[in-house]
């Protein structure tokens, strides 16, 4: 999202502007989208304005200026206008006008313990490059004749549409690459509706990747999770040789048969590059070879611990894990960027996982919480790499949630668990505030907070049948699958000293 300024000395005039046809009849679809407190807010949008309501909203810029002769040096409009790149989503009017709402609040037009200043935001169609963008024109002037403060606002504009464009899945501008998660492009979002999909593919390959990256100890470990959570697998060997892997890329099986379309895992989010989930697994002289044989398979050479269900008391010590990992959180600094950036991380791989289990291919709740998590986890290059150290329990909670069997106990169980997770959502939303990161906090302590207290009720009235339906006959012919796949692997390796696993979640 990009943010430029512009003053003036004439409301009259700006209005006149925004809603005419411009200079050059470029202006179309003009539209009142929402307006401040002063001007009457969701009440004044309209398509529809007369040219004496046109004159008298741009009178309502300029009457407490003219009103108290406040005058500020360079003119008493201030002229906002937001724009999205060409091929970033589309945004609706109503999430333009939380934009609108959340930018000037930032920006100190109104808000709690202050007189609001006069302000309306303004629609138009595409412009000539397929910018979406809005334009906000504002008074410098309160109601109280006292004048906005409007000091290093271009850094205020640059930090809040960083946080927009983290909570509304937007393209990130180039002046601020480097963090951030690729905006999904108006291609992608109208393949996803024509094929009928829940969300666009990449969405989707990114939570499994990484739900597989968290629950994995090594590199082996995330091939084999990745490829049986159904996803396609490649690898990129280095040029010239197939010793190395350098990097990888995933795609979504098809059945209309069309080609996949793949992502490098650098495409998907950066914090899922293969050099940075390197960051974040064991290492040993073996594993590297042993990781590339696994790339190098169509399917998995030497089952380990992704292969056995666990017992259905894992559950209860996935709670106790993410209580200790709470209370760790709880020692953590809010500038402890990467800490909190791993927490983040790896609480959207638990939340993924179980998005996974209990969804399906209907993302719903648990599904949005592993994605604004994700978006969290996101780092600059000149921040530090996230670190999991305080949550380093959520590792064996991922691969819980993802494999353990279940019984008549579990709603109620994952009822506690929620409960837990949810803690984690609030102590990462109070670091983004602390940091100064409302918008961002706002969506954990608000948005995801209701969420998961839904989930916990519906946890507690119904039945293990009803949440997972499928569960049981999935788990028998899972079981039946591994029991072959250990035998046949077993044979194959019998005095290599390879082992399925010891065990899930330590």
């Amino acid at each position: 999202m990009i943010a430029k300024v512009t003053r003036g000395a004439s409301g009259r005039g700006l209005i006149r502007y925004l809603l005419g046809p411009g200079r050059a009849n470029e202006h179309t679809d003009q539209r009142v989208i929402t307006a401040g407190l002063v001007l009457g807010g969701e009440a004044l949008a309209s398509a529809n304005l007369s040219s004496q309501e046109i004159a008298d909203l741009g009178a309502a810029l300029d009457e407490d200026n003219d009103a108290y002769g406040t005058n500020p040096m360079g003119g008493h409009l201030y002229h906002l206008s937001l724009s999205l790149p060409p091929g970033d989503r589309l945004l609706s009017d109503e999430e333009w006008a939380q934009i609108s709402r959340v930018v000037m609040e930032s920006l100190g037009f109104e808000g709690k313990g202050t007189q609001p200043a006069a302000w309306v935001a303004i629609g138009h169609g595409m412009s000539a490059q397929g910018n979406q963008h809005v334009h906000i024109a504002a008074s410098l002037v309160r109601i109280d004749g006292s004048k906005v403060d409007i000091w290093r606002d271009r850094k205020t504009l640059s930090r809040v549409c960083a946080e927009l464009e983290d909570a509304y899945r937007l393209g990130v501008v180039e002046g601020r690459e480097g963090k951030g998660m690729p905006g999904l492009s108006r291609a992608e979002l109208e393949r996803a509706a024509r094929d009928n999909l829940a969300e666009p593919p990449r969405v989707t390959l990114a939570r499994l990747v990484r739900e597989a990256s968290v629950a994995s100890k090594d590199e082996g470990e995330f091939v084999r999770r990745l490829r049986g959570s159904g996803a396609l697998v490649r690898p990129r060997f280095e040029t010239g040789g197939q010793r190395e892997v350098v990097g990888y890329s995933v795609a979504v099986r098809t059945t209309d048969g069309a080609g996949p379309i793949w992502f490098g895992g650098g495409k998907l989010a950066k914090d899922l590059a293969l050099p940075h989930l390197r960051q974040l697994w064991a290492v040993s002289n073996d594993k590297p070879q042993a990781a590339v044989v696994e790339w190098s398979a169509a399917k998995a050479v030497a089952p380990g611990r992704e292969a056995l269900r666990g017992h259905p008391d894992d559950w209860k010590r996935a709670i106790a894990g993410i209580e200790r990992s709470v209370e760790n959180l709880r020692a953590v600094p809010a500038s402890d960027l990467a800490a909190w950036r791993g927490a983040a991380r790896e609480a959207a791989g638990v939340f993924a996982a179980w998005s996974r289990r209990l969804e399906g291919n209907s993302p719903g709740p648990l599904a949005a919480t592993a994605d604004a998590l994700a978006r969290s986890a996101q780092s600059r290059p000149s921040e530090p790499a996230p670190e999991r150290e305080a949550v380093r329990d959520f590792r064996g909670v991922a691969a819980i949630v993802a494999q353990s069997q279940l019984s008549r106990d579990s709603p109620m169980v994952w009822a506690m668990l929620i409960d837990q997770m949810g803690r984690t959502l609030r102590a990462i939303g109070d670091a983004h505030a602390a940091r100064g990161e409302f918008n961002t906090a706002k969506v954990f302590v608000d948005t995801l907070s209701g969420e998961i207290a839904a989930l916990h009720d519906r946890f507690e009235t119904n039945s293990i049948q009803e949440l997972v339906p499928d569960e049981r006959a999935h788990d028998i012919r899972s079981l039946a699958a591994i029991s072959n796949n250990i035998q046949h692997q077993a044979k194959h390796h019998r005095g290599r000293g390879q082992s399925p696993g010891r065990g899930i979640g330590r």
